[in-house]
């Protein structure tokens, strides 16, 4: 079997690093609350698609969501829109795991999230990535994010794995 030249593995590398600057990228806009680059980051036709592990917190409703297309990925970051002026959340994102077969992708991250919107929160989670290269730009073209725990700092995820702002 033959191997790669060193231009393909140099051009494969580059790849990598271009999708993990979109992601760090994406994240800094959604935690600054500079919603049209996060929006930017997606495909026309991207889907976002969040889930929990487990349940709620005891008296309030799971927080599930799947949307598709800008408009509707736009109309549900207007709801948790972050301000530019103060700390409300830091989406640390670790551990990047991203996979390139051309022109489309796959990147696993996860997410430490401290924040601090209605109350003092601790967040972690699991992002499962697809990515698509348009016109030489990488893109999202799903988002889907699993919820490990959702819970105030002052509990801890032992005691309320996933309590709802």
């Amino acid at each position: 079997m033959a191997q790669p030249t060193l231009e393909a593995r140099i051009k494969k590398l580059e790849d990598i690093e271009a999708i993990k600057k979109l992601m760090f990228n994406y994240t800094y806009w959604l935690d600054y609350g500079e919603m049209d680059k996060a929006l930017d980051c997606f495909s026309d036709n991207a889907k976002i698609d969040i889930r929990m592990r487990g349940g709620a917190e005891e008296g309030k409703d799971s927080f599930e969501l799947s949307c598709e297309g800008r408009e509707e990925i736009n109309r549900f970051y207007s709801l948790i829109i972050h301000e530019k002026n103060r700390f409300s959340a830091s989406h640390l994102i670790l551990n990047p795991v991203v996979e390139v077969n051309g022109d489309a992708a796959t990147g696993i991250f996860y997410l430490l999230e401290p924040t601090a919107i209605a109350r003092a929160m601790w967040g972690h989670g699991r992002y499962d990535i697809e990515f698509v290269r348009i016109k030489g730009i990488w893109r999202i073209s799903l988002l889907a994010f699993l919820w490990n725990f959702n819970t105030p700092y002052d509990e801890g995820w032992s005691k309320i794995p996933m309590a709802i702002l």
